[in-house]
């Protein structure tokens, strides 16, 4: 067997080698431990770097310059892929520019990057919506709600969807369980009062846009919500001090329906010389309106005024020659002139349109038998009239 000899010449030289072993393994750690701070650092000057100009994005963004914010947003994911929210942005700025294909892969990135990102869910939701995908849109909009229920504009478009798959009393449930919660918004009771008049449940709606307007007193759009809310609800000294209010603004001052809500809001508070002026301006906006002809005719005849009811009549029978009750407002403003025979003309074409009123055949039994013709009405008129 081979025998190894130390001697001290030996050992110093193992003792040396041992100790350049040791200081080069130091030293490749300490190069390794900088590199890694370099790394660590660069990517922190990079994240900040990202962070500008995601700002510098947004603002933009904001400001409608769409091409600079490209660009920016081009540098900031050089430096910052993994960034989400840099992807959210790019999917809202290519929405902006109709490039819908573009922005569901970019909310796709961000979702896949932040399964929590809410907005990123919304915003698909309007992807789909655009494509007309309701289904689609709905399931987005319910997860970016469910993500972030203090956001209401999640909700709102979520109640949207609802409507839009003829799925209102779902989507008023909804909003109703949600009141309480935004219990200072006077957004989602304008919106529960939109969808209560669309049911015809008109106190209910009254009383929840009451209190919208309360919150939002400043909002004419709320106003004339509830103004015309309180109409349908025959509510009408209430409504056409509302509606008045209104039309004063010259946001409104050109809304030919407010005008011809107004003018039958008058009239049924025994203001008929009011009523036809505010018909006479409802006429004027919308020209072609059949109902606002006949209601100025209505409002003509109750003013005392047979000539005026008279020429807007003919307007309106211009409009809807076969309409039972413009003709039997004809036949009665023939009779007020003493046209009998045209009078009784009106009313038998009002008596064989559809759905005539009762009124018809009884006046046109009392004409028939003061002029001596038609007497197969008589038995008619009474079958109607008693």
């Amino acid at each position: 067997m081979m025998r190894i000899v130390f001697n001290s010449k030996t050992a110093a030289t193992i003792l040396s080698l041992a100790s350049l072993l040791g200081l080069a393994s130091s030293a490749g750690c300490a190069n390794k431990a900088k590199q890694n701070q370099h790394q660590q650092a660069l990517q922190q000057w990079n994240g900040a770097r990202a962070s500008v100009l995601a700002g510098l994005a947004r603002d933009q963004y904001n400001n409608g310059e769409f091409e600079k914010c490209r660009t920016t947003l081009a540098e900031a994911m050089k430096l910052n892929p993994r960034d989400p929210g840099l992807h959210v942005l790019s999917a809202k700025l290519a929405i902006e520019q109709a490039q819908l294909e573009v922005a569901l892969r970019e909310l796709n990135v961000a979702q896949n990057l932040d399964p929590k990102c809410a907005e990123a869910d919304y915003l698909a939701g309007c992807v789909y919506q655009r494509w007309q995908q309701p289904q689609q849109a709905f399931d987005c909009y319910s997860a970016a709600a469910a993500k972030a229920p203090s956001e209401l504009a999640y909700c709102l478009a979520k109640a949207e969807m609802l409507v839009a798959m003829d799925r209102s009393q779902d989507a008023l449930n909804f909003l109703q369980e949600n009141v309480v919660y935004f219990e200072h918004s006077a957004v989602i009771r304008d919106a529960v009062g939109q969808l209560l008049v669309a049911q015809k449940r008109y106190p209910q709606a009254v009383d929840m846009l009451r209190q919208a307007s309360v919150l939002a007193t400043d909002d004419l759009v709320v106003r004339e919500h509830l103004a015309l809310a309180t109409f349908l609800n025959q509510q009408y000294r209430e409504a056409g001090q509302m509606l008045s209010r209104l039309i004063a603004d010259e946001k409104f001052a050109k809304r030919g329906d407010l005008y011809l809500a107004l003018g039958e809001c008058q009239l049924q508070t025994n203001k008929p010389a009011d009523a036809r002026a505010s018909f006479e301006t409802a006429t004027e906006l919308m020209p072609a309106s059949f109902e606002a002809w006949l209601s100025l005719s209505k409002a003509a005849v109750a003013a005392g005024d047979v000539r005026r009811a008279d020429l807007a009549l003919r307007r309106a029978i211009s409009l809807d020659p076969d309409n039972a009750e413009a003709n039997l407002l004809l036949g009665y403003v023939r009779l007020k002139q003493n046209r009998v025979e045209d009078a009784l003309k009106a009313l038998t074409k009002a008596s064989t349109a559809q759905n005539p009123d009762a009124l018809t055949f009884c006046m046109l039994g009392y004409l028939s038998q003061k002029t001596g013709n038609n007497p197969q009405a008589v038995p008619t008129t009474r079958r109607h009239c008693t």
